[in-house]
């Protein structure tokens, strides 16, 4: 069984994974600051909240268990994004910026030495504007004692109907890694939002005709389409994130 320490946990994408998977695993702890996300974790991963780690800068790594198979840290995007500031690790006055928290994850892997750890963040990550903080983060990796394994993968690639682009940081222990691991092989899509959409809509969920005249008014050239807040279409097949207008 795999022994596991989640950082930055949020509700638990990476524990959904590998329940998915059917992977067996051991959770020693979760890591998560926000008290909303933490009590939703609590609940869906059936584990009590006491073993929420809490704000990661405040975290001991000297008192966190050595024998980790996994740690999973998908760190904050804000200051990364292309709809963040874009300051990278450090704010003017040189302290940390909310992604400059990596920081604090990089130090409890040094010390834990996991075999597999393994990173998601926005793709802006990998841009030319952000080249220097990637190399940071593949430099201080190595460092480590890691092999970094890199990849921008789209869920639309693996049977999600849902456009969206991130880079997954696949960083293996140099003592114990072989060589062999490969990102998976892209999943044909199956389903599109169209299959996803009722035919019959209950009467409560009809825009008004106000609100309908204004989707007609902004989106005339297109009809039959509800305009996504970027100016573009709602698209029937694959769609991307938190993407529709708000009527």
């Amino acid at each position: 069984m795999i022994r596991y320490l989640s950082l930055f946990s949020g509700i638990g994408a990476f524990e959904k994974a590998l329940d998915n998977l059917g992977i067996p695993y051991e959770l020693l702890a979760y890591c998560e600051v926000d008290k909303y996300a933490s009590k939703a974790y609590s609940l869906l991963h059936h584990v009590p909240e006491s073993m929420n780690l809490g704000d990661i800068t405040k975290v001991d790594e000297k008192a966190l268990p050595t024998d980790i198979d996994l740690l999973t840290y998908g760190f904050p995007c804000q200051d990364i994004s292309i709809a963040g500031n874009k300051r990278g690790f450090v704010n003017e006055d040189g302290t940390k910026t909310r992604s400059g928290l990596f920081f604090d994850a990089l130090r409890i892997i040094e010390h834990c030495k996991p075999k597999v750890a393994i990173a998601e963040n926005v793709k802006n990550l990998t841009s030319k504007s952000m080249g220097s903080i990637f190399t940071i983060v593949l430099e201080s990796l190595d460092n480590a004692g890691y092999n970094c394994y890199w990849q921008v993968l789209n869920s639309a690639d693996y049977g999600v109907p849902q456009g969206r682009e991130r880079v997954f940081i696949v960083s293996i222990r140099k003592d114990v890694d072989d060589h062999s691991f490969r990102f998976p092989p892209v999943i044909p899509l199956e389903m599109c939002m169209g299959d996803l959409l009722d035919e019959e809509v209950p009467a409560e969920f009809y825009l008004s005709e106000e609100k309908t005249q204004s989707v007609i008014r902004h989106d005339s050239n297109h009809p039959g389409h509800i305009a996504d807040r970027g100016g573009g279409r709602v698209q029937p097949y694959c769609q991307g994130t938190i993407k529709t207008r708000r009527w």
